[in-house]
Formats: C-alpha cells, sequence, structure tokens
C-alpha cells in the first residue's frame, strides 16, 4: 500500500516537529559550528544524516522487535547515551575559547554516527515512523520515502542550528561570552537528556 498525501502531510509535519526543536543533536551541531566553524562541522552533519537514515531503515525493518524480546538492550542502549551525551557535555563545557578555530579539533563522522546508533530519541522516532504514520502492510518502498523525506526535512532545520552557532561566533568575539555560551550549550545537552531518562 503507497503512502497517501494525507498520512505524507502527518510525517512531514512530525519530521519536522523533531527535525527542528532543540535536542542533542541540534545543540551539538550549533555547538560545534560556534566552536570548531560550519566546514569543520560538516562531518557531524553527515554523521547526524546517515544515522537517521540507517535507523530509519533498520527500525522499520522490524530490528526493533530486538528490544521487544530483549528489553534490556534498550536500557543499556540508554544508559550508554546518555553517558556519551554528558561526555560531550563536559567536551563543550571545556572547549577552549579562542576565536580562530582553524587549528582545533571538532567532533568527527564516527562520533555523530554512533551517538545517532544509540540515541534512545532517534529510536522512538523511527519507531513512531514505522508504527504511527506509515500504512499498514506497508512495503520497502514505503519505508524508504519516509527515509528520505526525513533527510530531506533534517537536513534544512540541522542547517539552521549549524547557522546559528556560526552567526553567533562571529558576534561574542569575547573569551567570558564564549565561555557563557559554551557553558550554556552544556546546559542545554544535559537538559535534553529529561526525556530520554524518564
Amino acid at each position: 500500500m503507497m503512502l497517501s498525501l494525507t498520512e505524507c502531510s502527518s510525517l512531514c509535519l512530525f519530521l519536522l516537529s523533531n527535525s527542528i526543536t532543540p535536542g542533542p543533536n541540534n545543540t551539538m551541531l550549533s555547538a560545534s559550528c560556534f566552536n570548531y566553524g560550519f566546514k569543520k562541522s560538516l562531518p557531524f552533519l553527515a554523521g547526524v544524516c546517515l544515522g537517521f537514515f540507517l535507523l530509519a531503515l533498520l527500525v522499520g525493518s522490524g530490528f526493533n522487535a530486538l528490544f521487544r524480546l530483549f528489553p534490556f538492550l534498550y536500557t543499556a542502549m540508554k544508559y550508554i547515551c546518555v553517558a556519551y551525551l554528558l561526555y560531550l557535555a563536559w567536551k563543550i563545557a571545556t572547549s577552549k575559547t579562542s576565536n580562530n578555530p582553524k587549528n582545533s579539533q571538532s567532533f568527527g563522522f564516527f562520533q555523530s554516527l554512533g551517538l545517532q546508533l544509540i540515541n534512545p530519541k532517534l529510536w522512538l522516532a523511527a519507531t513512531g515512523i514505522a508504527s504511527t504514520y506509515l500504512p499498514k502492510g506497508y512495503a520497502f518502498p514505503d519505508l524508504l520515502k519516509a527515509a528520505l523525506l526525513g533527510l530531506f526535512i533534517l537536513l534544512p532545520c540541522s542547517l539552521l542550528w549549524m547557522v546559528f552557532g556560526s552567526f553567533l561566533h562571529q558576534w561574542m568575539n569575547r573569551p567570558l561570552l564564549l565561555r557563557i555560551f559554551n557553558f550554556t550549550m552544556a546546559g542545554l545537552l544535559i537538559l535534553s537528556l529529561y526525556p530520554i531518562l524518564k
């Protein structure tokens, strides 16, 4: 059964609400652009996009059944994700406040991809796509279309957060302001863990 226009519209709204709102990925992308520059943050963005795409396909293909059979795996994944995000929050908070990001090291593609694959929020979003927004008895082409639609929506939303981080870096050229921004973003990243821990 093919996706109807109504189902496509509902799916788009769901994907937009998940992609544009603050969360671990958007916070990390802004902080990365702020501290390391837009160009050096592109590998992190690539990891976010590929991670979402793979996860949508995996969950939609039935991989999520593994968590129903072995619930402890989901719990373990959740706490690994929380620990990793706390580590990333610490890295943001302790980032050097230099205005020249050329010689600094940003978060990489594989760090980003790894984060997506253990991110419970993303698993829940991928589960929502497959269980709520795809028609009953959907075929792989529908799943592929939904995953590609998700990428189409995720990319501009993520780029907006990256532009926001880059813009703030240009504006906040004092070490104290840079430090305040990094602590604020680290705090927001920690706050974004609340829905995961519920």
